[in-house]
């Protein structure tokens, strides 16, 4: 057994960590020492005799303490820098967070293009948020997805959201100036039949007119789901509808289609309305498409030379979706007054939306096979659609590594 007066490592510790901006500082301070300074007299000097000073002297006996006790020296020592780095660590991803999150120093101005889909409306949102970052966004309307996407192509938007394959399909066509940054989510696509002719399973579709819009985000999840429970599609009884959704409703109340390979809002207008109810079956669940509804993208150009306002954005866009999901209500109130819509039906337009902003490049690359094998696009881009997404914006904004933003999904 140590003597009385014998320096003696063991027991509990104080640890004393010192944070600056630019390092750490951890001592370990044992009770031993501690009994030492609470004995010291009160406003003692460093060096008075009897004071703290006079644990220097007491230092000095434990330059070489026995081995046991080096031991336990060791051991605290590596506590320590453990607790050093997990420090570090945490500064560093608080400093990161921060900064993507700071103004920038400029005014920037950014053009977004909006389409009036349920799943996109809390994108209205997007300029006010952004305008904490100093940006400034010029919103521009689109009727379809295809003219949302030629805009951006072309350089005459900066940034918008459009549907998954919209990327695959321009570069089907040569289009290398877009880039998808973020997902948006699920559950905006649907299928309607005319109230009481339910569609039960996927057997049941035989012999059924079914209304589809070819190369719609909501067509390729009806085509992959009949491959995948084992229809041939080429033998379905196929209507294709040209123009909005609306059309599909008229055909569906005019008995000239059976069933409406749609999206929203055109499904709650014909359930609010009272004439059409979801099918039983469902083609959001497709594993070979999956059910994501859009994606995030910006211009590369723009991209290229603003890196820090496409960081802005994607911030500020994360926050929109965070605000709509938590705000449902005020997420259906801003797309009934932007859609016209009433809103029971804008209300019904979302309720089954999830806001997601994780994207999924595995489902996008089978999409892009997809397209190519049901000769929608000219040539398969799924090798090569990779180099048209980035995981950068979208991991800096959260802290996450890809693999947790959807990388392998």
């Amino acid at each position: 057994m140590l003597a009385e007066k014998e320096p003696c490592m063991c027991g509990r510790a104080t640890l004393v960590m010192l944070v600056s901006s630019t390092c750490i500082t951890v001592t370990i301070i044992t009770e031993k020492v501690m009994a030492h300074f609470r004995a010291a007299p009160r406003g003692a000097s460093l060096t008075s005799a009897g004071g703290v000073g006079a644990i220097g002297e007491y230092f000095s006996k434990l330059r070489h303490p026995p081995a046991k006790e080096c031991s336990m020296m060791r051991s605290l020592r590596f506590a320590a820098a453990v607790l050093a780095v997990a420090a570090l660590a945490v500064t560093g991803t608080a400093r990161a967070q921060s900064d993507v999150r700071s103004p920038l120093p400029a005014p920037v101005k950014v053009r977004l293009g909006m389409t009036n889909v349920p799943a996109l409306s809390a994108l209205w949102l997007l300029p006010d948020y952004a305008a904490k970052y100093n940006i400034q966004m010029e919103t521009v309307l689109f009727q379809r997805f295809a003219d949302a996407r030629t805009a951006l192509a072309g350089g005459d938007l900066d940034i918008t959201a459009f549907g998954p394959q919209d990327i695959s399909l321009g570069l089907g066509q040569g289009a290398k100036s877009m880039v998808g940054v973020a997902g948006v989510g699920s559950g905006n696509d649907c299928l309607v039949v005319r109230k009481g002719d339910d569609v039960k399973d996927w057997k049941a579709l035989a012999g059924k007119a079914i209304g589809v819009g070819a190369g719609s985000i909501s067509w390729l999840k009806f085509a992959a789901s009949a491959q995948e429970h084992g229809l041939e599609y080429p033998r379905l009884k196929i209507v294709n509808i040209m123009g909005g959704g609306g059309n599909y409703l008229k055909a569906l109340q005019a008995k000239e289609i059976d069933m409406a390979v749609v999206w929203q809002p055109f499904c709650a207008q014909g359930i609010v309305d009272g004439y059409a109810q979801y099918a039983s079956i469902d083609h959001n669940t497709s594993k070979t498409v999956g059910g994501l509804i859009a994606v995030l993208a910006v211009n590369r150009g723009f991209m290229d030379k603003q890196r820090d306002a496409v960081q802005r954005l994607v911030v500020a866009y994360l926050d929109v979706l965070k605000f709509a999901q938590a705000n449902r209500d005020r997420w259906s109130r801003i797309y009934a007054e932007k859609a016209g819509l009433p809103e029971p039906v804008a209300a019904e337009s979302i309720r089954i939306t999830r806001l997601d902003a994780t994207l999924p490049l595995e489902s996008i690359k089978r999409i892009s096979k997809f397209l190519s094998d049901n000769g929608v696009i000219t040539r398969d881009v799924s090798g090569e659609i990779a180099q048209s997404y980035t995981y950068d914006f979208l991991s800096k904004a959260t802290g996450k590594s890809p693999a947790e933003l959807g990388l392998s999904q």
